[in-house]
């Protein structure tokens, strides 16, 4: 396990073989580091020309992330909000009034101006003022949010869906850390804390070696899924790994039977990969399954203008 891994160590006070966790919950502080500076690693010009195009867009995303980590250690949700968030998605963001009941959830829209604030001097003075004037029409931002969150992406601006996401999802990291109320999690194939796609599926190594889990796009938390059984279908039996060269720690675990694949990363092979980092420079791989028929399962939240 790498000293600045996000993902806890097991606990190893406990005699005999260890039972396999259902969930694992990150570290957040640790989560956001890596991230950040793996997206400032893709601004290198040592980079592939490829990856340069987006240069700028991933020096954003660093400070974005850097954002979202000083919103942990400065402002740590309260019980309420917790509460509040956990009840939001425990019915899946079904409530027909869950615009009026964002509204009135001042702890994403707090994460919002914080983001908006931290990114200024980083942004165009133009787009740094449509940011903030949208926390002045806090019922537009609201539903906007609510669609994020019920999963209409394409119905949300691209620019505003990737800083409304980020404030989201810090709060729903937090709100559901150690949320040990959760059911049916082995067979899950949205996050079982909050509802939402997972961004990939990780096979861990070290003491986890060899172990599946998914992680969440939004609240982060990894769950538990058997490997060789389909994500979406639960099939067995009709399963594909792709991959660019043999052994390669970047892969993409296709269904024959429900036609849908899911992007794989073997931190086993590479404990170096961050997933939603990794996952905006691995698109190639991703057409390329698709250009075999398959639909991508997982969600990548820095995509929205894909």
């Amino acid at each position: 396990m790498r000293a600045d891994s996000d993902i806890v160590p097991l606990d190893k006070r406990a005699p005999g073989v260890a039972a396999i966790e259902p969930l694992i919950f990150p570290d957040l502080e640790r989560l956001y580091a890596r991230r950040a500076a793996k997206l400032r690693a893709l601004t290198n010009e040592d980079q592939e020309d490829y990856i340069l195009l987006n240069k700028e867009y991933f020096l954003f995303l660093s400070h974005l992330v850097d954002g979202q980590k000083e919103i942990v250690l400065q402002s740590p949700l309260s019980a309420a909000d917790v509460a509040t968030i956990r009840a939001l998605a425990a019915d899946r963001y079904g409530d027909e009034r869950l615009t009026e009941r964002l509204e009135a959830l001042t702890a994403w829209q707090t994460a919002y101006a914080q983001l908006v604030e931290y990114l200024t001097p980083h942004l165009k003075p133009s787009i740094a003022s449509d940011f903030a004037a949208d926390l002045e029409r806090l019922d537009v931002l609201s539903g906007q949010a609510a669609l994020l969150l019920r999963g209409a992406y394409d119905q949300v601006d691209a620019g505003q869906a990737v800083l409304l996401w980020a404030a989201l999802s810090v709060c729903w990291a937090q709100a559901m850390r150690q949320h040990d109320g959760v059911d049916g999690i082995g067979h899950a194939t949205h996050c079982p804390c909050c509802g939402a796609l997972p961004v990939a599926s990780l096979v861990l190594g070290g003491d986890r070696e060899g172990l599946r889990y998914l992680q969440c796009s939004l609240c982060e938390t990894r769950w538990h899924r058997v490997r060789g059984v389909c994500v979406n279908c639960h099939s067995p039996a009709e399963i594909q790994y792709y991959m660019l060269y043999e052994k390669s720690p970047v892969q993409a675990e296709a269904c024959d039977a429900c036609n849908t694949f899911i992007k794989m990363f073997r931190l086993d092979y590479d404990p170096e990969l961050e997933a939603v980092s990794q996952n905006l420079i691995d698109q190639f791989l991703d057409s390329l399954v698709e250009q075999e028929g398959f639909v991508r399962l997982g969600f990548s939240p820095f995509s929205f203008h894909e």
